[in-house]
């Protein structure tokens, strides 16, 4: 495990611990981020060692949750199979709705990351373009978008496709902790994914929305964990 460059798997294994606040089982792990249990193995020691992560009797958790936090937001993206970009005039909750419905109609697995994402658990600024990871392209223009082959920045909404392991994702119970019931409307993505867009789509705010998103996430996650 680098100091500096974490491997996608090491991504995938830490952002799923992270994601919950309860102990993890080994093959649980494996099974819910789809690396091999012998890599999740190797990871979870190199992770230990370095402090990050504890293995306690029921399975295994995070120790450090602020600075695995700060360094997955800082990690390489998900990878991508392609970027798709998509116009339309309707209001942007419209938008994530249709796209929504369409991946549900094509039974393609999506999530929306962002500023809208973060704008359903932790409210700071204005919400803009929409963005969505899916496992599979999404046929938009039969709902109304339209595609946008030029300029990215007229896009309304920017569509990664790319993998998406079964167990990422903002767990609805962390989700309705930060931001109540409007937070399950919409299938959210890791919160490390979530504040990795905000970090990309800068503006002078930004700072402040992540720092926002993190403490939220991290108090709703410490009060799970407590519960439990």
């Amino acid at each position: 495990m680098s100091e500096q460059r974490l491997s996608r798997a090491e991504v995938t294994v830490l952002s799923y611990l992270l994601g919950n606040p309860a102990p993890q089982r080994q093959v649980t792990i494996a099974d819910a981020t789809g690396v091999t249990q012998a890599r999740v193995s190797q990871i979870l020691s190199a992770a230990d060692r370095r402090g990050w992560t504890e293995r306690r009797t029921d399975g295994w958790c995070i120790r450090q949750s602020r600075d695995v936090f700060e360094r997955l937001v800082a990690a390489r993206p998900p990878k991508a199979d392609a970027i798709d970009s998509w116009y339309s005039l309707d209001e942007m909750p419209r938008q994530i709705e249709l796209a929504l419905e369409q991946a549900s109609a094509q039974q393609v697995s999506a999530q929306v990351c962002g500023d809208w994402a973060a704008d359903r658990v932790a409210p700071w600024r204005i919400p803009d373009i929409v963005f969505l990871h899916t496992d599979m392209r999404l046929d938009l223009e039969s709902v109304g978008f339209v595609p946008v082959d030029t300029d990215p920045s007229d896009a309304t909404l920017v569509v990664t496709v790319g993998p998406i392991p079964r167990g990422l994702h903002l767990d609805p119970a962390v989700a309705a902790a930060m931001g109540g019931a409007q937070a399950l409307a919409w299938p959210l993505a890791p919160i490390t994914e979530v504040a990795r867009h905000l970090l990309a789509s800068g503006g002078p705010d930004a700072a402040d929305a992540i720092a926002e998103l993190e403490q939220r996430f991290l108090s709703a996650r410490s009060a799970l964990e407590g519960a439990a």
